[in-house]
């Protein structure tokens, strides 16, 4: 085991793969190939491998996983239909894989030639040409094996094997939700510690790498900023310099002599001759940069991004190997002490108390966004256009930050690169986590948590590293896991746990950087950082949830805050995590179950994590969930997705009233089509899933609203809150209006110009209805119906909050409910849609409707997103745009495409 880099020979530029919905066996492709490490020549040996287990001998791709090399050469099922990833596991979990390729191979009279793993899921022996290589026993490190000795000149071949059941004892060094979680399938096959188990394989790239004299393994740049910490946004070229300190790692084949150059696309080099002895080197060297653009989350900014190539030059006269990465200059601070004045906590050992938020290029900002899980239980199908459409969906919801969640994977490069190229921060979990993948102090876990923190290095989306998830943080996780982290990475904010209180030693307050001394957590806890609450569906007996139907509070309209302080000079807080559970749509669903299991209440159902039974019943009234059939199970999926959208939009607002620095959803994507708590679906492109990940209704309110930099809602008590959480001063309108439902008039109830200071934080409380002072006193919900021609109770109307700028733009529509739909008095309207292609290579939806319409929902199985969706309508015509993910396929747009609305389904 040891470390990797890439070339920049082995950039490939990533192609459209929509014909994988066609052939699992191509959705390994370019895009997700980690960063080799760079030799004077490297083969890769990916692509088509066998699989035997001295019976069979199958077709079997590589990268992949062995579950989908036995669905594509039909000896399984789809593991994700029904119960087939229970009912076939003695397939894969009772027999003795192994996987083999032959392959030809010339040294060309290298020194050195390394068979490089970048990564083997479960445990493994590898052996050459018949003989013994190694063992792999952790996921989530490169293995790197010297095999000069054992090659061919000519033809060779490698074999993999993976033992009968769980194997070699790999001490939980793989992923954690593998087998399942509340969100994953929950399979029968365990290890030898109990730890659910599923798939295994090849999930990464192998491949050779030949080496005259030395080969660049890892490129580590350290940006540190060399400027007084800043209270205001810093702005392009006119900023302190950034010292950029790079470790090469190098491996020699002997021991050699050489200059190691590294120079940055703004015009800095560095370079040292230097003696290596054979084996593994770190070569230091310095850069600086001065006049260089800023690198900002989304919405704050560009993400300007600088190539820094390195190379090294043996003096023997062999052709220069150069290794290329890109990063970016940006200033972070992890905020947890009063930073109003920051000489007075300048130098300070340990985290605050106060507060926690983030500063970026100076700049306070609301960190909004999801915990993102693996995409996969099934690394065969991984797809890299996917994670792209997934990050730009991120961004598109505006969301700015991803936590990525522990029990998870170090994701693959494609992901973090979009990331840096779209502006999401990444609050990153080492990965462990309960059931059996907790740490241990050994050679292994040190040199996955020293490989995984070089390869990232790189990434300015990456600000924060964490130890675990929930793990408390102390013991063995600061003493050994961020310890790691934080010997080899210095430029970052480290964290015990998520959550946690934060540190009582072992970083500079100021910045939440390491200082060099002991970390030391704090445990006795001071509420700066949550999780939860979570609202679990219960209501019948699946594998997660309580089979007794437990009700909640709809929350309708939201129980606010009293008008409160809110800034970033006040105490804050961060949520990382809480959720809300819903199934996904009856095109996500319905493909991987038989029509006679289309029902809440089937088998096959209930191993689909969570029942949507309360969450259905609080918002829509008490329904039949044994029914089965095509109409009744969209009614009842529907009903849950609006369900979960409508809680966690209460949830937020509130929240938002609050002094809050970071809301973070559980969670934003899920695994499979199941009753997880994603905002967005499985994502992978089979049997009716979109590229990426269809939008949830929740993903749409996000959107619209709640995510928003500056929005605005009203309470209980009919008082409202506007919010700025953009680091600019607000200047606008905000409308605060009610539309009947019965004669779908809308009445504008107030209508004010207002200002706020720059954020993140700055908020105002005022009336629905003019009258009271500051929020206090308002008129009541019944009096401003009842002025309005509505009824007291709400049942007949809707409020709509509407914030424009002063150019007229919408920053946020807030289409406020009242009560919860199962009391809307709604007509029975006539909902009908027409399409037309536009010249932006989407397509204009027209949807008209006779009278007023809540939550109208459009669905396809079209590859793409909805430019708004589950809105009111209102009598009358309204276009929304469909945004492909990729070339627009009008025929399934025209072909898959319909609208649901709350009225159809009560």
């Amino acid at each position: 085991y040891q470390r990797r880099v890439r070339g920049s020979q082995l950039l490939i530029k990533m192609k459209k793969l929509y014909f994988l919905l066609v052939a699992l066996s191509c959705v390994y492709a370019a895009g997700l190939i980690d960063n080799s490490i760079v030799g004077d020549k490297t083969v890769y040996l990916d692509g088509t491998w066998s699989a035997s287990n001295g019976q069979k001998t199958i077709p079997a791709k590589v990268p992949g996983d062995l579950i989908t090399d036995l669905q594509n050469a039909g000896l399984v099922g789809d593991p994700l239909y029904g119960t087939n990833f229970l009912d076939d596991a003695s397939v894969w979990n009772n027999n003795e894989w192994t996987y083999s390729v032959s392959f030809s191979y010339a040294t060309d009279g290298a020194k050195e030639v390394l068979l490089v793993f970048d990564g083997v899921k479960m445990g493994a022996t590898v052996t050459l040409n018949g003989k013994s290589v190694g063992s792999i026993v952790d996921q989530f490190l490169r293995y790197i094996f010297p095999v000069k000795s054992l090659l061919n000149e000519g033809n060779n071949t490698l074999s993999v094997n993976f033992g009968k059941g769980p194997g070699i004892d790999v001490q939980g060094r793989f992923m954690a939700c593998t087998g399942g979680w509340d969100w994953a399938p929950y399979s029968n096959t365990v290890d030898q510690h109990g730890s659910k188990t599923f798939s295994k394989g090849i999930w990464k790239s192998v491949y050779l790498t030949s080496i005259s004299s030395a080969a660049i393994a890892h490129v580590v740049p350290s940006v540190t900023y060399t400027g007084k910490y800043p209270t205001a946004p810093l702005t392009d070229n006119n900023h302190d310099p950034f010292t950029v300190d790079v470790k090469v790692h190098l491996y020699a084949a002997e021991a050699t002599r050489g200059t190691v150059e590294v120079s940055g696309a703004w015009k800095d080099r560095a370079s040292v001759t230097t003696s290596l002895s054979a084996g593994w080197n770190i070569v230091p060297l310095k850069l600086t940069a001065k006049a260089v653009k800023l690198w900002w989350p989304t919405g704050l900014g560009a993400q300007n991004l600088y190539g820094l190539t390195t190379s090294f030059n043996a003096s023997a006269g062999s052709n220069p190997v150069v290794a290329q990465r890109r990063i970016g200059f940006r200033v972070f601070a992890f905020v947890t002490a009063n930073d109003t004045d920051p000489s007075q906590i300048a130098g300070k050992d340990g985290s605050g108390s106060f507060t926690m938020r983030f500063r970026v290029n100076g700049a306070n900002i609301w960190a909004r966004g999801a915990n993102m899980i693996p995409m996969e239980e099934l690394e065969g199908r991984a797809n890299a256009d996917a994670f792209r459409y997934l990050v730009q969906t991120v961004k598109d919801g505006n969301m700015n930050m991803l936590r990525i969640w522990g029990g998870g994977i170090f994701l693959y490069d494609v992901f973090y690169d979009t990331c840096d190229e779209l502006g999401i921060i990444i609050y990153h979990d080492m990965m462990y986590a309960q059931g059996g993948h907790s740490p241990s102090e050994t050679e292994v876990q040190t040199e996955e948590i020293k490989h995984q923190v070089r390869r990232l290095s790189h990434h300015p989306s990456i600000v924060i590293w964490d130890g675990c998830n929930e793990c408390g943080g102390g013991g063995i996780y600061a003493s050994f896991v961020v310890t790691t982290v934080s010997s080899e990475d210095t430029s970052r904010a480290v964290w015990p746990s998520s959550p946690s209180s934060g540190w009582v030693s072992g970083v500079d307050q100021l910045w939440g950087t390491p200082n060099g001394k002991a970390l030391v957590p704090n445990t006795k806890g001071n509420g700066i950082e949550t999780h939860g609450p979570y609202q679990h569906g219960s209501g019948w007996p699946y594998v997660n949830g309580d089979s007794r139907l437990i009700l909640f509070d709809a929350n309708i309209p939201p129980k606010l805050a009293s008008p409160s302080t809110t800034g970033p000079e006040h105490p804050g807080h961060f949520a990382s995590e809480f959720g809300c559970v819903a199934m996904s749509s009856f095109e996500s669903m319905s493909p991987t179950l038989s029509p006679s299991d289309w029902s809440l209440h089937s088998k096959p159902m209930s191993q689909r994590n969570y029942p949507c039974d309360n969450i259905i019943d609080v918002y829509w009234g008490t329904q039949n969930f044994n029914q089965t059939g095509e109409l009744s199970f969209k009614r009842v999926l529907y009903q849950c997705l609006i369900g979960q959208a409508l809680e966690l939009k209460s949830d937020i607002e509130v929240r938002r009233s609050y002094n809050v620095f970071g809301t973070i959803i559980w969670q934003l994507n899920e695994i499979w089509p199941t009753g997880g708590w994603g905002s967005i679906e499985y994502g992978t492109p089979v049997n009716g899933q979109v590229i990426g990940g269809r939008w949830k209704p929740l993903h749409y309110f996000l959107r619209a609203s709640v995510f928003a930099d500056v929005m605005s809602t009203c309470g209980t008590n009919a008082n409202c809150y506007l919010k700025n959480d953009a680091p600019a001063p607000f200047s606008g309108t905000v409308e605060t209006a009610l539309v009947n439902f019965g004669t779908g008039k809308v009445t504008v109830v107030r209508s004010s110009k207002e200002t706020l200071p720059e954020g993140s934080g700055s908020s105002s409380w005022f009336c629905f209805k003019n009258g009271g002072l500051h929020a206090q006193n308002c008129p009541s919900w019944s009096s401003v119906l009842s002025s309005a021609g509505c009824q007291s109770s709400g049942t007949d109307c809707i409020a709509v909050i509407t914030v424009t700028d002063d150019k007229g733009t919408v920053l946020s529509e807030n289409v406020l409910a009242l009560v919860p739909p199962k009391n809307m008095s709604l007509p029975k309207a006539q909902v009908t849609f027409t399409v037309a292609q536009n010249s932006q290579g989407g397509a204009d939806i027209t949807l008209t409707t006779d009278k007023v319409a809540a939550f109208v929902t459009l669905t396809t199985n079209a590859h793409g997103r909805f430019s708004e969706n589950t809105i009111l309508l209102v009598p009358g015509k309204k276009v929304v745009n469909f945004i492909p993910f990729g070339p627009l396929d009008y025929n399934k747009l025209t072909s898959t495409l319909r609208v649901e609305h709350a009225q159809q389904y009560m």
